[in-house]
């Protein structure tokens, strides 16, 4: 949620059904400053032109290509943090979308309460995503095994030489789950400060998200990844972190 006397953050909504993308308008409308694209043709200019905060993304959108059409979509613009909507949520293509960059998997009917929660926390550097999406999530950390087996060890310990000792401090924070607020309070830093930290460890590691770094930590030093929100339909309130374990 935007911080009074400062602009709230954009948002672009890309659907190609005029009835949702009114109906995700009208549940962010006064908190978030709301921009619309109905065809991918439109996306691209508008992703490309104002760098939103926050896109949230239709797999329906023609010529797209699902999920595969994912990192061109970032590719535009790595820096807005990309939520992902579908009619038919799949726990493998919501692993996908994860592991492409996305910030969140979510059902297009999404209740609007809960719409402009999630949007909220993304925002903050959260990840949403369904609770029965928690055992795949499981099985993607334990196939990252398949980096030491192939000898891959190496090349990532030159990469994690690249971090300053202020980044290694805080990519072992996200290990441990958590989150930019808590990292920023127990640095004495702002949030923001901690954001473009994250930022360059991102592009140091050649990582798309926060899952992803998580994921990578827990395999090198075998912590708990990051907390990951997640919700269950008809739960309004009663969202929890949950933290993974490697098996």
């Amino acid at each position: 949620m935007a911080d009074r006397g400062r602009a709230p953050s954009q948002v672009l909504i890309a659907s190609p059904t005029e009835e949702r993308r009114n109906r995700w308008r009208r549940a962010l409308e006064g908190v978030f400053d709301v921009e619309e694209a109905g065809d991918l043709a439109v996306l691209d200019r508008t992703l490309t032109a104002l760098k939103p905060a926050i896109l949230l993304l239709d797999l329906a959108l023609p010529r797209l290509g699902g999920i595969d059409g994912l990192p061109a979509v970032k590719r535009l613009s790595p820096t807005t943090k990309t939520m992902v909507f579908t009619g038919h949520p799949h726990e493998k293509e919501g692993i996908s979308a994860l592991r492409a960059g996305a910030m969140g998997y979510c059902e297009t009917d999404l209740d609007p309460v809960l719409l402009k929660k999630a949007v909220a926390l993304v925002q903050k550097g959260e990840v949403w995503v369904r609770r029965n999406f928690i055992p795949c999530l499981i099985e993607e950390l334990a196939s990252l095994t398949d980096f030491r087996q192939k000898g891959a060890s190496a090349k990532w310990v030159s990469r994690l030489d690249r971090l300053t000792p202020r980044e290694r401090e805080i990519v072992s924070m996200i290990g441990k789950g958590q989150t930019n607020k808590e990292i920023a309070a127990r640095l004495r830093v702002k949030e923001k400060t901690v954001k473009a930290h994250l930022t360059t460890v991102f592009r140091k590691l050649g990582l798309t998200g926060r899952v992803r770094l998580a994921l990578f930590i827990n395999e090198r030093e075998q912590d708990p990844i990051a907390s990951v929100e997640t919700h269950e339909r008809g739960e309004m309130g009663s969202r929890r972190p949950i933290r993974l374990k490697p098996n």
